[in-house]
C-alpha cells in the first residue's frame, strides 16, 4: 500500500525534498554570511566599543580613589601635624575619618616615614617593619621613581579584605619623603560595579593584575585560574607581545571573543568578553524557524496538491464510470464490473434489461429535453426499487440493465414488476408527458452459459420477446 502511494506521488515528492534541499542549502549559506558578519561586528565594533564605554566609567567610578589620595598628599594640615611631630593622634585620627566618610571608600590611611606608625580613622594600627612582608608595599612605593602606585592587597584596618589601595607620597617642602597617604576600595565593592557594568553592557568583565592573576570579575566565581592557571596568562602575554586588543579563544565548549586593554593608573588590564552564542543564538533560531516554516508550508502545498489530484482523478474516474445524464453505472464500467462477478459467481445470478416503451416518439413529440428528463426520473425509480450493492447502469439511449447477486429469476421477476408499476403510476412523468409511460423488460438467470455475451444474447432475446408481446410486459 505504502509503495503504490509513494508510486503515486513519487513525483510530487521528489519535487518537494528538491524545493527543500535548495531552500535548506540557500538558508544555510544566508545563514554563516550572517553569523560572520554578526561576529565580524562584535569583534572590531560592538565589543570594542563596549570595552571604550567600561574603560570610561571605570576611570569615573575606580580612579576617584586616585584623585582623593592625590589631594590627601598635598593637604597643608596633614604635612605640618607630620612635621610638628605627629602630637595629637585624634586630630589625624578625625581627619581620616571623614576621608573616608566624605569620599565613600572602605578605608583611609597614613604611614608615617618619621615615626613608623601606621594611621587609620581609629588611630594608631600599628608600626610598620621593613621585615614585615605586609608592610612591603611602604617600602616599595619609598623607593620607587614615581610619585604613587596602585596595589591589591588585604586591608589590616579592615578584617583583611581584598582592597584596591592607591598609595601616594607625601613630601616636605624640600622634596623629603615624610609619609604615605591613600584610600581604599575593597574589591567587593568593585565587582558589584563591574556587575552593573555587565548589566548595562550584557558581557562579561574582569580586572587583572600585572602578575596575570585574576583579581575582579562580573561574575559569581572567585577565580577562572583554578580551571586553567595558563590560559589567561596566555591570553595577556599575546595582547602584550602582538598588541592583539581583540582574542578568540574556546572555553568550555563555547567560542568567545575578547577585548583587552591596560590601565596605567591602577595597573590592572580590563578584559570585556563576550560569547560569540550570544549574539548569533537569534541568527540560528531564526535559521531553524525559517526552515520549520517553509517544512510546514510544504507539507500543506503537498496536501492540498494531494487533495487537488485526488478530487480531479475522482471527478475524471467519475465521469469515466458514470453516466452524466442519470448519474448511473456507464456500459463500460459495468461491463468490467460483470465480467468479474461473472467468472467469480458460484451462486443465482439474475441479469435485467429493460427500456423504455416507444421513447423515441416522446423525443420527437416532446423534445430531446423532455425525454432526458424521463431518462433521468426513470433512473431515479430504477435506483430507489433496486438494492444498493445490485449493480445498474444505463445501458445506451433508453435502455437500463440491473445484475443481481445471489437472486433467481422469480425475485428478479418480482423486482422488474414493482419498477414496472412504479414507472407507469409515477404522477412525475404522467404531468411531464400527460400520459403515462411503460417498460419492457427482458430477465436471464445464469445457468449454464459460458461467457457474458452468451448471457446478454439471452436477456436481449427476453426484451425483445417482450416488446413483440406488446410492450409494457416482462419475459424471463
Amino acid at each position: 500500500m505504502s509503495n503504490s502511494i509513494f508510486n503515486k506521488y513519487k513525483l510530487l515528492v521528489l519535487i518537494s525534498i528538491l524545493l527543500l534541499l535548495g531552500f535548506f542549502t540557500t538558508s544555510y549559506f544566508s545563514y554563516k554570511i550572517a553569523v560572520d558578519l554578526t561576529k565580524d561586528e562584535l569583534k572590531y565594533k560592538s565589543l570594542p566599543l563596549s570595552s571604550n564605554s567600561i574603560y570610561s566609567e571605570i576611570q569615573r567610578d575606580l580612579l576617584k580613589p586616585n584623585l582623593i589620595s592625590s589631594l590627601m598628599a598635598q593637604d597643608t594640615f596633614m604635612i605640618n601635624w607630620i612635621l610638628n611631630g605627629e602630637k595629637n593622634v585624634n586630630e589625624i585620627s578625625s581627619y581620616l575619618e571623614s576621608i573616608k566618610n566624605k569620599y565613600d571608600t572602605s578605608s583611609s590611611f597614613l604611614v608615617s616615614n618619621i615615626t613608623n606608625n601606621y594611621y587609620y580613622s581609629k588611630g594608631i594600627l600599628k608600626k610598620i617593619n621593613q621585615k614585615e612582608q605586609r608592610d612591603k608595599w611602604f617600602y616599595r612605593l619609598k623607593n620607587i621613581t614615581g610619585i604613587y602606585e596602585s596595589n591589591i592587597d588585604i586591608d589590616l584596618a579592615y578584617k583583611d579584605y581584598m582592597t584596591i589601595f592607591t598609595n601616594y607620597k607625601v613630601k616636605d617642602s624640600n622634596g623629603n619623603f615624610i609619609a604615605a597617604v591613600g584610600v581604599g576600595l575593597q574589591t567587593s565593592h568593585i565587582s558589584n560595579l563591574l556587575k552593573v557594568y555587565k548589566k548595562k553592557y550584557n558581557h562579561n568583565i574582569y580586572l587583572f593584575s600585572k602578575e596575570k592573576k585574576k583579581l575582579i570579575t562580573s561574575k559569581d566565581m572567585n577565580s577562572f585560574d583554578e580551571k586553567n592557571p595558563k590560559f589567561i596568562t596566555s591570553i595577556i602575554n599575546n595582547f602584550n607581545q602582538n598588541n592583539k586588543t581583540t582574542q578568540e579563544y574556546v572555553k568550555d565548549g563555547k567560542n568567545y571573543i575578547m577585548n583587552i586593554r591596560f590601565i596605567e593608573e591602577l595597573d590592572l588590564y580590563l578584559c570585556v568578553e563576550a560569547t560569540e552564542e550570544q549574539f548569533t543564538q537569534e541568527i540560528e533560531n531564526t535559521f531553524y524557524l525559517n526552515i520549520l516554516m517553509f517544512t510546514i508550508i510544504i507539507v500543506i502545498i503537498m496536501i492540498l496538491i494531494i487533495y487537488y489530484i485526488n478530487n480531479n482523478q475522482n471527478t475524471l474516474h467519475k465521469f469515466a464510470s458514470t453516466d452524466k445524464l442519470t448519474s448511473l453505472n456507464n456500459r463500460n464500467n459495468f461491463d468490467k464490473a460483470f465480467k468479474n462477478i461473472f467468472d467469480s459467481s458460484k451462486e443465482d445470478l439474475t441479469l435485467i434489461l429493460f427500456d423504455i416503451d416507444n421513447f423515441k416518439r416522446i423525443n420527437d413529440e416532446f423534445g430531446h429535453l423532455v425525454g432526458d428528463k424521463v431518462l433521468v426520473r426513470v433512473s431515479n425509480l430504477f435506483k430507489r426499487t433496486f438494492r444498493e450493492h445490485d449493480l445498474i447502469a444505463r445501458w445506451g439511449g433508453d435502455e437500463f440493465i440491473a445484475l443481481l447477486p445471489k437472486v433467481n429469476n422469480i425475485s428478479a421477476y418480482k423486482l422488474a414488476e414493482r419498477l414496472r408499476i412504479k414507472i407507469k403510476n409515477d404522477e412525475i412523468l404522467r404531468e411531464l408527458l400527460k400520459r403515462p409511460i411503460t417498460i419492457s423488460v427482458g430477465i436471464i438467470t445464469k445457468s449454464n452459459e459460458k461467457d457474458i455475451e452468451e448471457l446478454f444474447i439471452k436477456v436481449d432475446e427476453n426484451l425483445y420477446k417482450a416488446k413483440q408481446d406488446g410492450r409494457n410486459k416482462i419475459v424471463y
